[in-house]
């Protein structure tokens, strides 16, 4: 094993001598929706007694056999996974039949792989269940990966510098670069991105402009990157905006090199539900009504109780022991898939203040609610009411924004890899 440092971070990685060239990379990738079957941490996992979500991606094929280069590009970006691939069928309850990687793949390695083999790629979250999230596992060697997993990525994150490429003097270094763009991203928000052939092949160092790059000029029309030097550089994050011309400019780091670089550059996640949800939420045009709400993450369920009021107020003179008689609440449960949660609504009755008796009716069903988040403090409620013939929608948003910054760290997290 060989310690190195990468982005201000001390990783224990292996010691990864190019062996070969690689001619083809590519990058299988999907999502984690919070549904996943789970399981005990399986070979190579950090281990422990708490079962973990997992994904059977199904077969995938190499169109050459040889060498390959397996690597999480998401391991310190991201969902961190546990990649584990079998020459055969994958038994959860023998997870180490067919296993032809028992140390599993937690960050990177070498494994050979052949042509005409039908493979199968198992994936589980690392240590702790983080419910939902893309992850992403790349291949490089001699041929391209066929799966259902496999994503199309931009032509500019992979190339091969020559001593015949033009040079240039920039914070990466004194080097070859290659420049690509336009290029146009499709969301605004935090780019992810990671260096594949760091320790492999060539250390890439990316930077990226708004106009085309001099090299007489290097930092002119540059974004710069989130890490205080400007520069993409083995894990780094970028924020680009929609319908701006970007111009991608790759170096080797330090000085010139032959050899081939890969990196990935993931988009930002859409808005997830997350717990980080879960408080009190209003209207400002009702105040004094308004809404609970908890969120499930390991069920992947929603809970929400509204306190509201009935569609008219009680007749004069009528009174109640206890508040306002025209108090009403109600509540639904349901899952949640992104930033969306259906679900029906239910309506108690029948019982006093503080009192098992009489019993409960109910609950029973009566209407739907559809909540819709826009970020960590502002959401549409949708209502149906069911048998009161009243439907409508409203704006609501936190009482208090103690925990945006929660939901916020949880939300920002890389997308699939795949077209800008």
């Amino acid at each position: 094993m060989k310690v190195f440092k990468v982005a201000g971070l001390i990783l224990a990685g292996l010691l990864l001598a190019p062996t070969q060239a690689f001619a083809a990379n590519s990058v299988l990738s999907s999502v984690f929706d919070g549904s996943e079957p789970r399981i005990d941490p399986l070979p190579g996992s950090c281990g422990g007694d708490r079962q973990l979500g997992y994904q059977d991606t199904g077969t995938f094929q190499v169109a050459a056999t040889g060498e390959y280069l397996v690597a999480d590009a998401f391991n310190l970006n991201g969902l961190d996974v546990t990649a584990l691939i079998y020459s055969g069928a994958f038994d959860p309850d023998n997870p180490s039949n067919n296993l032809i990687t028992p140390g599993g793949i937690d960050t990177i390695d070498f494994i050979d792989l052949s042509a005409g083999v039908s493979y199968r790629l198992v994936v589980q979250q690392w240590c702790s269940n983080l419910a939902e999230g893309a992850w992403a596992v790349t291949f490089s060697g001699p041929g391209n990966v066929t799966s259902d997993s496999t994503r199309v990525v931009p032509d500019f994150t992979e190339g091969l510098f020559t001593g015949s490429d033009p040079t240039a003097s920039t914070d990466c270094g004194n080097s070859q670069y290659h420049q690509s763009g336009p290029t146009q991203v499709a969301v605004s928000g935090r780019y992810y991105y990671t260096d594949i052939l760091i320790e492999a092949d060539v250390d890439a160092c990316v930077q990226v402009y708004t106009a085309p790059f001099d090299p007489a000029n290097p930092e002119a029309n540059r974004v710069d990157a989130n890490n205080g030097i400007g520069i993409l550089d083995d894990f780094d994050t970028v924020d680009l905006e929609a319908e701006t011309d970007y111009y991608f400019v790759v170096q080797p780091f330090g000085t010139s090199v032959a050899g081939e670089y890969f990196f990935v550059l993931a988009p930002p996640a859409p808005f997830r539900i997350n717990k980080a949800l879960a408080g009190a939420w209003f209207d400002l045009d009702t105040a004094g009504q308004g809404m609970l709400l908890d969120v499930f993450d390991s069920a992947n369920i929603m809970f929400l109780a509204w306190f509201t009021y009935d569609l008219e107020r009680p007749a004069s003179g009528v009174t109640a022991m206890i508040g306002d008689p025209g108090h009403r609440w109600m509540t639904a449960q349901g899952p949640y898939e992104g930033s969306v949660a259906d679900m029906p609504i239910y309506w108690n009755g029948g019982m006093i203040f503080d009192s098992a008796s009489p019993p409960t009716t109910g609950p029973d069903q009566d209407g739907s609610l559809r909540i819709e988040f826009h970020s960590c403090n502002r959401a549409t409620v949708s209502y149906d009411l069911g048998s009161a013939n009243t439907v409508g929608e409203i704006s609501v948003q936190t009482a208090v924004d103690d925990h945006v910054e929660l939901c916020e760290s949880i939300i920002e997290v890389p997308d699939m890899p795949g077209p800008l």
